[in-house]
């Protein structure tokens, strides 16, 4: 019963602390798998908005398509990351299903707009985009400062287990803490999803 309680404030924390998209997937995220997801999110938002803008006086399909082909190497490695994650969740076959509804949902999420960017915002960005190095770490620093977040379902899964750390902390446990941590932590990531919500978008 203490563990189930303990589930619950951990299940709590994490909802308050950070913002997750709707999705399927019920296991924490891997750092390496955020920052992808991070960097998809924004390469996402300029293929939608380049899509979107194509027609104005701001037309930067052009810059997204160099972009693209540019940056390809890195952009593979992210894709290739996120296809890791969910089929670590959902198996090979279920993961590329549950992969391209992630796609799906970040392309819609766009649809309407870049929360309030105008088609000559996001060019400046894309030629930000063309001018840093080649390479995933260089874009994933680009999509810091331009203030897009990774789109996840679940908790990373060290700061789940970091939380986890401090709740037991505070309740004294001392022996074998670590190992609980990790029982915690995953069973907070389990939870029904609908006891961890995020933003739609």
């Amino acid at each position: 019963m203490r563990g189930y309680f303990m589930k619950k404030i951990i299940c709590a924390a994490l909802a308050a602390a950070m913002p997750l998209a709707p999705a399927s997937a019920a296991t924490c995220w891997k750092k390496d798998h955020v920052e992808a997801a991070q960097v998809r999110n924004f390469e996402m938002m300029l293929m939608v908005s380049a899509l979107r803008c194509n027609t104005s006086a701001y037309d930067f399909l052009p810059a997204y398509n160099q972009f693209v082909r540019e940056k390809r190497t890195a952009l593979v490695e992210v894709n290739d990351a996120l296809r890791s994650h969910f089929a670590d969740v959902a198996g090979l076959e279920g993961g590329l299903d549950a992969y391209d509804d992630y796609v799906i949902m970040l392309a819609n999420s766009y649809g309407a707009g870049a929360g309030g960017l105008e088609c000559r915002d996001l060019q400046a960005i894309q030629a930000a985009a063309n001018a840093v190095p080649a390479s995933r770490a260089a874009i994933w620093k680009l999509s810091e400062s331009a203030g897009i977040a990774p789109r996840i379902d679940a908790p990373q899964c060290d700061m789940a287990i970091a939380l986890a750390n401090d709740l037991l902390a505070d309740e004294g446990v001392s022996g074998g803490s670590t190992g609980r941590s990790i029982a915690l932590a995953e069973g907070a990531a389990r939870l029904p999803s609908a006891q961890v919500r995020g933003p739609a978008n």
